[in-house]
């Protein structure tokens, strides 16, 4: 069943990829997330709420060290903008491998910059994490990070989703860290959330 959703998410990625290769004029444009699929958009979202069921953290130490977490993801959605930023917290609960994550910062922004029909992509700052591991300590921060965002119409998910493949973490501070310590997850929003502009 994983196998099958990481094939569901590499297709995601790969039509993603080819809107990036398309014409500049779809570059940077205006973003709105939006209840419906219209452009312009009139009924644009306020709140989010993004679930992401195992999320994995994975490192360069081997699947020993690896774990993974349920996270919720809360956030107020800004007015349309180029990007948009939605300003929010993240909640982890139910890591296994004896492991626990706690944002230790006030929350952060996630900015959504549409590059296509249905497609952003999604960067982020001011967001820390903290790994407390029984084999390790450490400090994370969602900087460079980037996900790509699809809308329900090209979605493998009914509401839309953010995928998260492979992403390499910020190291911000710890001890015994990982060398190179990697997010793969997909954030699905509770309800449908089209990007629009």
């Amino acid at each position: 069943m994983k196998r099958v959703k990481a094939l569901g998410s590499l297709a995601v990625v790969a039509i993603f990829a080819m809107a990036l290769m398309g014409p500049p004029a779809a570059m940077g444009e205006s973003t709105l997330l939006c209840e419906a699929d219209e452009i312009p958009c009139s009924s644009s979202v306020s709140h989010v709420h993004y679930v992401a069921k195992d999320m994995f953290i994975l490192t360069s130490a081997g699947s020993s060290y690896d774990y993974k977490c349920d996270v919720l993801l809360l956030a107020t959605v800004g007015e349309l903008g180029s990007p948009q930023e939605l300003e929010g917290k993240f909640t982890y609960t139910s890591c296994n491998g004896g492991c626990a994550r706690t944002e230790v910062s006030e929350g952060g922004t996630l900015f959504f910059l549409r590059v296509g029909t249905e497609l952003a992509e999604v960067t982020g700052e001011g967001f820390e994490v903290l790994s407390n591991c029984s084999f390790f300590h450490c400090v994370y921060s969602l900087e460079n990070l980037t996900g790509n965002a699809v809308g329900p119409l090209l979605s493998t998910a009914n509401n839309g989703e953010i995928i998260y493949a492979k992403a390499t973490l910020t190291k911000v501070s710890g001890f015994f860290c990982p060398e190179v310590t990697w997010l793969d997850a997909i954030f699905v929003p509770l309800s449908a959330t089209y990007i629009s502009s």
